[in-house]
């Protein structure tokens, strides 16, 4: 599989972001829900100019062959229904940024609108994209190893990710870290 191929799961699609995204997602990333656990970014990180950035760099990121180990912006792609093409959320593959030793790890991140939690997508799409990711990292020949973070009081996130088939491996101030190996 090449990067630009359309991943897929029983009820979803993973594309890249397309710019008539951009006002669902604002309106997304400003829900009280990821507020919560986002409550560090900065305030231009709620606006569409910032966004709109992202999904530009997105777009140009998605045209050719990814490599998890160089892309320090990271790999987003849009989460949409396949039913109908609704967006609901976005998923992440980005070089770790941890310890020297685990360098040549990747980090995921999802999130979905609030009204779209709850129903099992967010597993969904972590089994699918964590399948993908592995695949990726077995193909540039390094140990393929994919790490989640969630802070210790987000136990949906936590549950998201033990479901997907990660390992609780410690704990960090702040989040719990996982793991999983392929």
């Amino acid at each position: 599989m090449i990067a630009n191929d359309p991943i897929t799961s029983e009820r979803l699609l993973y594309r890249p972001f397309r710019m008539e995204d951009l006002e669902p997602y604002v309106a997304f990333c400003n829900e009280p829900s990821r507020r919560r656990w986002f409550y560090f970014q900065e305030p231009h990180c709620l606006e569409a100019s910032f966004w709109k950035k992202g999904i530009e760099n997105n777009i140009a990121a998605w045209s050719q062959k990814i490599n998890l180990l160089t892309e320090t912006a990271g790999c987003d792609l849009a989460i949409v229904l396949k039913e109908t093409n609704q967006l609901i959320g976005s998923i992440s593959l980005s070089k770790f940024h941890g310890p020297e030793e685990e360098l040549d790890h990747v980090e995921i991140g999802y999130h979905l609108g609030e009204a779209y939690q709850g129903k099992g997508y967010a597993t969904e799409a972590a089994i699918a994209f964590v399948e993908w990711g592995l695949a990726q990292l077995r193909e540039l020949g390094t140990e393929p190893k994919i790490v989640g973070k969630a802070e210790h009081e987000n136990g949906p996130s936590r549950r998201v990710l033990e479901k997907a088939g990660f390992h609780f491996t410690h704990a960090e101030q702040y989040v719990s870290v996982y793991e999983i190996t392929g």
